[in-house]
């Protein structure tokens, strides 16, 4: 099985999220969303800055991303880094919408060599549904606590 380009798992994991978001929220704001996060983790991960989301409130075309082939220069493990990073805080900066399952959708969603891929790359969908549920569940502990 030919391995797959760097940008096109980028560009099918990025479609994915906005897919998955999308059901929680509104498409523009899930766009609006993605499209801040990678503007932000720019500053970690310089190679972000090859990756163009267009606002969809003012496109015709129905491809709004577009990752430059620069991409597939950049090690796939920082890739994986900055995958993991991008599909963490979606989940969070979303909160609750985001539901139990954000998780599983994503990866229910990628097609087998996509979610390979991203596998290869270091990216594990289920550690980082186990850190979200943790972290739920601090939080409501500290909501208990402050209530008792």
């Amino acid at each position: 099985m030919p391995t797959i380009e760097n940008s096109a798992v980028i560009k099918r994991v990025l479609q994915t999220l906005i897919s998955v978001s999308s059901r929680k929220t509104t498409d523009s704001n899930a766009f609006i969303t993605l499209n801040t996060l990678i503007n932000q983790l720019k500053q970690k991960y310089d190679f972000l800055k090859n990756i163009e989301i267009k606002d969809i409130q003012y496109l015709e075309e129905s491809n709004p991303i577009t990752v430059m082939s620069a991409m597939n220069s950049v090690p796939p493990t920082e890739i994986g880094k900055a995958l993991t990073a991008i599909i963490s805080t979606m989940n969070q900066s979303l909160g609750k919408n985001a539901g139990h399952f954000f998780f599983k959708e994503i990866q229910r969603n990628l097609e087998e060599e996509y979610s390979s891929a991203i596998t290869d790359m270091g990216v594990d969908l289920n550690l980082l549904q186990l850190e979200s549920q943790v972290t739920q569940m601090e939080k409501d502990v500290t909501r208990m606590q402050k209530t008792i």
